[in-house]
Order: C-alpha cells, then sequence, then structure tokens
C-alpha cells in the first residue's frame, strides 16, 4: 500500500514540474536540479527517506535515455545497473529517484526510479539492505552537460561507519567521475544514480 501512495504522490509532483518546465525555457541538451516549492519539498520528506529530482532538456537528436543504480563497497563497484530502464524521451522531462524504509524490516529501503517525460511515466522499483550505519550523507550534481559519450552521475546517497562527520561528494566528482573515484574509498557503501542519452 505505501509502495502505491508512493507512486501516486510522486505521479502528482513530476505533472507540477511538468507545469513549471513548461513556463521556464531552458537550454537544450543538459541536466539540473529543479527549484522545488515548500510544498513540493514537504511531500518528499514526508514520503521519503532521501529523494532527488534532475531536470532533462535535450534536442531532436536524443532519442532514448538510461537510469540506473550502481553500488561501491569502499570504492569498488559491487553491484552495476541496478533497476536499469530505458525508455524513449523528447525534449524534456525529469528523474526520480528515492529511497524509503519498508513497514516490514528496517533494515531494508525500496529503491524508486522514474522518468517522466511527455509520453507519461516508466518506473522502475526495488528492494535493497540497507545495514545499519552511523551516518549517510547525500548530494547531486547541480547542473551537468548531456553527451551521446558519456554516462553521467546524477545523485549520490553515501553511508560510513566511521566516528568522524562525513560529507557529501565534491561537485567535481560529477562533472568528472573518473577522475575522482578515490572519493568513493572515503565510504563503506556509496549508491550512484547514473543514466545515458543515446541518439
Amino acid at each position: 500500500m505505501k509502495k502505491i501512495f508512493l507512486s501516486i504522490i510522486l505521479s502528482l509532483l513530476s505533472l507540477s514540474l511538468v507545469a513549471c518546465k513548461a513556463n521556464d525555457p531552458k537550454s537544450e541538451n543538459n541536466l539540473s536540479v529543479p527549484e522545488l516549492t515548500a510544498r513540493e519539498k514537504a511531500i518528499l520528506e514526508n514520503t521519503a527517506e532521501h529523494s532527488f529530482l534532475i531536470d532533462f532538456n535535450i534536442d531532436d537528436t536524443y532519442k532514448e535515455m538510461s537510469v540506473w543504480v550502481e553500488k561501491y563497497e569502499f570504492g569498488k563497484l559491487v553491484e552495476d545497473e541496478k533497476g536499469r530502464m530505458t525508455t524513449g524521451v523528447e525534449k524534456n522531462g525529469t528523474i526520480i529517484f528515492t529511497t524509503s524504509k519498508t513497514d516490514e524490516e528496517q533494515d531494508q529501503s525500496m529503491f524508486n526510479i522514474s522518468i517522466q517525460n511527455d509520453d507519461g511515466i516508466t518506473t522502475a522499483t526495488y528492494p535493497e539492505t540497507i545495514d545499519e550505519k552511523d551516518s549517510s550523507v547525500s548530494g547531486s550534481a547541480g547542473q551537468l552537460n548531456i553527451n551521446s559519450t558519456n554516462k553521467l552521475a546524477l545523485a549520490s546517497i553515501c553511508y560510513s561507519s566511521g566516528n568522524e562527520g562525513i560529507r557529501s561528494l565534491s561537485t567535481d566528482f560529477y562533472g568528472d567521475m573518473d577522475g575522482h573515484m578515490e572519493e568513493l574509498k572515503e565510504y563503506d557503501v556509496v549508491y550512484l544514480l547514473r543514466s545515458e542519452f543515446t541518439k
């Protein structure tokens, strides 16, 4: 029931974002984090443990996009393309990535990935076991340029059991993931939301 409720909330939220985007023309071939209203922020905070919304704007040469989650442990890739989905896209839309605790077991989280576009919403949901860690931090890219040769890192959720406070991944990480992979070694577990646009 909670899964259905969360899907309905995310659908309503993405529809309100589409209405806002119609009045906010942006340059093409980029990803950006939208400004949320207080109401939208409250909805996400009450329905999700972590939430990320990323708008995309593309030209007519791009036909498809894929999104997925990668899991790293102490900097090593241990699971790739979790929840991967591919859908046709046109012009603009929104990627929504949320996690929420399940009622049954506190170490289980539901990972939800949605792509909202003019054609509708495509969603993938899967459970993930989250070991209890002392602290977690999340972050996302502010704005990224899209090109068909890059698999972009859009958002991160990092867990650490260390005694020291942790900070989120640097903004440079999202712009040049390959050049900043050392940052992932600072955390016990990192989940990265990635995307790829194809022509």
